[in-house]
């Protein structure tokens, strides 16, 4: 290297490294997907008013089928063809919206919202994943669709209204609109004055808007935040869904799965011994009280003190075993389709005693129904039972089945058991079944307090019973209580006739 090459290598300019930073594209909404999103707005808006302020009735029905057609209209616009799966899905929660129609009952109401939300967003989660076996990874599945969808885009609800605005001119022509009321109400205000003197009529029409409630309007303000945002998370779910924007991974969520297993299955066992001791000497040293369920034979205790004593005390022991057999599950090194046969017949055990106690709670309630009739309680915690019966059968199953879906099976049998729930709205049964058994001298007395526990539902089955037989059945307060339920009001409430027992008891005729 001569020194001309060094001398110019010296004062020679550093070269200089250029990163070019691409711009994220903005984000371009379809048609469909802006009406949509005006479409999920407007109803979160109208939930707020129609489930949480006003009593759910036969506009909250209308509300969720509309919703559910709107989704459905949005995805077939879209190319999506439904699976099977995904048709039956749509069928259940048309089916499941009319339960605000059929029943007052505010507890299968207040369920029934729960329900018609979390299917729905499986739902929109299946159609981003339709080959994904989200009910085999329920737990995970839940997470995405009930969380991580309606915040994933939270604010495309937002963007899309307000890009279809730009693209038609919306904001320029609203503007016009507010300048053109704003001219418009010096005009108005002089038209008004002297309309107010001319006629007494319309005098007594602008005093009567004077006085608009104004705390209505300090209630319609947060109710429009509120739907605004569960409009927007609504929304967020279908816009998350059409753009397959979360997937389900089952090698992620069997590494997960794999991780959790840090408990060494001697432990496990030593864990899970001394309780399965106990559930044996306990059964043994209690068999004839226990058995007094089947065999009717509860010498020492009245009925009521026999169920009440051993029906919850079962119920806490069936959901303890739950627990414990899901951590052994869940928990142990090896487990799933390396799971050991002393493992199995550890979990098989506590099945198996979960489903001779379920057994027998349920006996037992049945005989303190058969003697004393039914009541909510009963019935809800009865049915509660039946559910925890066959989750332990599946389980006892899964022990030697590895390849059983839990999370299919179990999630169609919860909702055929719901189903059973809500549609038969159990209060107007429950006091047909009070009634009947009286009236046939099967039940000492017709528990007439029960009905003031119960919803509407109840009252409305006691239309069945002619004036004579309702003598016979309420004494003189709860008699007079249901003619008022009968007598029709001159102003009655709106919202609180929107549904079948209303319109049952507006029919009766005494």
């Amino acid at each position: 290297m001569n020194e001309y090459d060094s001398i110019y290598k010296e004062n020679a300019a550093p070269v200089q490294a250029t990163v070019t930073v691409a711009e994220k594209p903005p984000v371009v909404f379809t048609r469909s997907e802006r009406i949509t999103a005006i479409v999920m707005l407007l109803a979160g808006f109208l939930w707020v008013r129609l489930c949480l302020y006003h009593e759910s009735g036969l506009f909250t029905s209308l509300l969720y089928i509309a919703i559910i057609t709107a989704q459905a209209v949005f995805f077939r616009k879209n190319g999506v063809v439904f699976t099977k799966s995904e048709k039956l899905t749509l069928g259940v929660m048309y089916a499941f919206s009319l339960v605000y129609t059929l029943t007052a009952n505010d507890l299968l109401k207040g369920l029934n919202t729960i329900f018609l939300m979390m299917l729905g967003c499986l739902f929109l989660f299946h159609t981003a994943n339709p080959d994904g076996d989200i009910l085999r990874f329920l737990p995970v599945s839940s997470a995405y669709s009930m969380i991580a969808a309606p915040i994933h885009k939270c604010n495309a609800a937002a963007l899309a209204v307000t890009s279809g605005a730009k693209k038609s001119g919306f904001w320029k022509n609203t503007g016009y609109i507010l300048l053109g009321l704003l001219l418009a109400v010096p005009v108005t205000v002089i038209a008004g004055a002297l309309l107010y003197s001319a006629d007494d009529n319309m005098a007594s029409l602008i005093d009567r808007l004077g006085k608009l409630p104004s705390d209505e309007i300090l209630v319609l303000i947060p109710h429009l935040l509120f739907g605004f945002l569960l409009g927007s998370m609504m929304f967020s779910a279908v816009y998350s869904a059409h753009q397959k924007a979360l997937h389900i991974v089952p090698e992620e969520c069997n590494n997960i799965a794999r991780n959790c297993r840090i408990v060494p299955n001697p432990m496990v066992y030593a864990m899970v011994t001394p309780l399965c001791i106990l559930y044996l000497l306990f059964f043994f040293s209690q068999l004839q009280y226990f058995l007094g369920g089947f065999t009717g034979d509860v010498t020492g205790f009245t009925y009521a003190e026999y169920a009440r004593r051993g029906f919850f005390e079962l119920c806490g022991v069936c959901c303890l075993n739950l627990i414990v057999i899901g951590g052994m599950g869940f928990f142990a090194k090896l487990t799933g389709t390396e799971k050991p046969l002393a493992l199995k017949l550890f979990a098989s055990f506590l099945c198996i005693s979960s489903l001779l106690l379920s057994g027998t709670a349920i006996a037992k309630m049945f005989l303190y129904i058969r003697v004393y009739g039914m009541t909510q309680l009963r019935v809800y915690t009865t049915w509660f039972m039946f559910l925890l019966v066959v989750l332990f059968a599946l389980l006892l199953v899964k022990q030697f089945k590895a390849t059983l879906n839990i999370g299919k099976i179990g999630a169609v049998t919860f909702t055929v058991l719901f189903a059973l729930l809500c549609f038969s709205r159990p209060d107007a049964w429950m006091t047909r079944y009070n009634a009947e058994r009286y009236l046939s001298g099967q039940l000492e007395e017709f528990d007439s307090e029960v009905l003031y526990e119960m919803s509407d539902d109840a009252w409305s089955a006691l239309t069945a019973y002619d004036s004579e037989t309702l003598d016979r059945l309420l004494n003189a307060d709860t008699r007079r209580t249901f003619a008022l339920y009968t007598t029709p009001s001159e102003q009655p409430d709106f919202w609180d006739v929107l549904n079948l027992s209303a319109w049952e008891l507006m029919a009766y005729e005494t």
